[in-house]
């Protein structure tokens, strides 16, 4: 009886909360393919509560079979919304590649692309993600050129945009 007790008592309590708020992004240079790569991680459970108070439905549950139908086109409208790069002078055409839950459910990769046959000589990026429901909220993003790291900036919602 005691073991039916524990195991009810876990499968209907809440997931509990994690007490930080933050995303890395890594932007990459690839010079083979004449373009500028993205790979981005955020808690999943954040970024909906976000795109949420900005006008998606409540049930987005993105990466999961219960995806809403639309997710793909929310996610896509909140990123061109709050993540953008400035290369060499010319904002970036982002396009999303593809997306998916982390191993651990928790994590949303979001995979995106742009043209481009310049490498990085100027590079301002601008990224809101999360940060307007947790005014706490994080933002890393890593440049590399190539295979190596040029720089790591650091943005919140005090300092939207940083530059390299």
């Amino acid at each position: 009886m005691l073991l039916i007790t524990i195991l009810l008592s876990l499968l209907t309590s809440p997931v509990p909360a994690h007490d930080y708020h933050v995303s890395k992004t890594n932007v990459r240079y690839v010079a083979e393919k004449g373009q500028v790569q993205v790979e981005m991680h955020v808690f999943v459970d954040d970024i909906e509560k976000d795109m949420v108070a900005s006008g998606a439905p409540e049930s987005m549950e993105i990466g999961t079979k219960r995806q809403h139908d639309d997710a793909e086109r929310y996610l896509t409208s909140y990123l061109k919304k709050n993540f953008g790069i400035n290369w060499n002078g010319e904002e970036l055409p982002l396009e999303i590649i593809g997306y998916e839950l982390a191993d651990d459910l928790h994590g949303l990769w979001v995979y995106l692309s742009a043209p481009t046959d310049a490498s990085p000589v100027d590079v301002t990026i601008t990224n809101t993600l999360i940060t307007g429901v947790y005014p706490d909220q994080k933002n890393i993003v890593k440049i590399y050129n190539g295979t190596e790291r040029s720089a790591t900036l650091l943005m919140s919602k005090d300092r939207p945009e940083a530059s390299y």
